[in-house]
């Protein structure tokens, strides 16, 4: 058995190097030795998990599989081991956080610290717009900003993000302000390239929904550049009050049409498996959960 959890580990080791010969030198194996083990396991699962020439090497369809499968387990039972020991620290190993970039540098203190709190883990953090592959890209929490829950993955609510329409004192000082929201349409306006360029905006009032036709003056997938934009003067946008408290407390930006905001989105953690969370993912999400929650007070626009 234990030669087998050998072979597991060198797998696992190979698939994430991306090659024999890096695996072998973190292991400080020879590379038969490492392609030794790897046949030998292939051999007791009755899969070919790898596909090697003399100059690459690519996961086969069963070898993503169970890579996909035997990671977080494994991963289980190193945790357990390390519980068990009391004179080992309670949080190590590898921790692969996704967070949204905006997002993700307001929290960036609180996660370094973190890491220094906790020196035997090692984090990985992914500041990135998209929505990546949990299972298939090895990461263990996401955070993420949406309307609802993702369907078919285990995830638990962090806080309410609040989203209001802002411009810099330059471009208001040099504009007529729009007084309804149909007034919008005249001023170009600044939007998150997600989005289709024809859509339309969706903004809510204490009372009521509507839906209108902007132009798009400028777009990016990233939260920074976004906000750059807006501080620059080069239209209306829609500024999440999570991340941009700063700004409006100082008068960079100053919101417009104050009485209508975005509709509510909300974030959440979300883990690739809801049947095994370590307890190091579980720790770091309590943690970003009480942050958030101070930062969305701080930064919660006035009713």
């Amino acid at each position: 058995m234990q030669n087998k959890l050998n072979a597991i580990q060198t797998f696992i080791r190979v698939a994430e190097a991306g090659s024999f010969s890096a695996a072998a030198r973190q292991n400080g194996m020879k590379q038969s030795a490492v392609s030794q083990q790897i046949a030998s396991l292939e051999e007791a699962l009755g899969v070919v998990l790898l596909h090697r020439t003399t100059r690459s090497m690519a996961l086969t369809e069963q070898g993503q599989h169970y890579l996909q499968q035997v990671r977080p387990l494994l991963s289980a039972m190193e945790e357990l081991e390390q519980q068990l020991r009391p004179a080992s620290p309670r949080l190590h190993g590898k921790l692969h956080i996704q967070l949204p970039s905006g997002i993700g540098q307001r929290l960036m203190p609180q996660l370094i610290a973190f890491q220094q709190a906790h020196p035997a883990l090692r984090l990985n953090i992914a500041l990135e717009d998209r929505l990546s592959d949990l299972i298939a890209e090895g990461v263990d929490v996401a955070i993420r900003l949406s309307e609802s829950p993702p369907a078919t993955l285990a995830a638990r609510s962090l806080t309410t993000v609040e989203t209001v329409l802002v411009a810099s004192p330059d471009w208001i000082a040099g504009n007529v302000l729009p007084q309804t929201p149909s007034d919008l349409e005249h001023h170009p306006h600044i939007r998150f390239s997600g989005v289709a360029p024809d859509a339309p905006l969706h903004l809510v009032s204490a009372t009521e929904r509507v839906s209108v036709a902007v132009a798009s003056g400028f777009r990016s997938n990233n939260s920074e550049a976004l906000m750059q934009a807006l501080e620059a003067g080069l239209g209306i946008g829609g500024l999440q009050t999570l991340i941009g408290a700063e700004a409006l407390a100082s008068g960079r930006l100053i919101r417009v049409l104050p009485d209508w905001r975005l509709p509510d989105r909300y974030l959440y953690a979300v883990y690739p498996d809801a049947r095994f969370i370590p307890d190091k993912v579980r720790r770091l999400v309590a943690l970003l959960s009480e942050v958030l929650v101070a930062l969305r007070g701080a930064g919660q626009s006035p009713a």
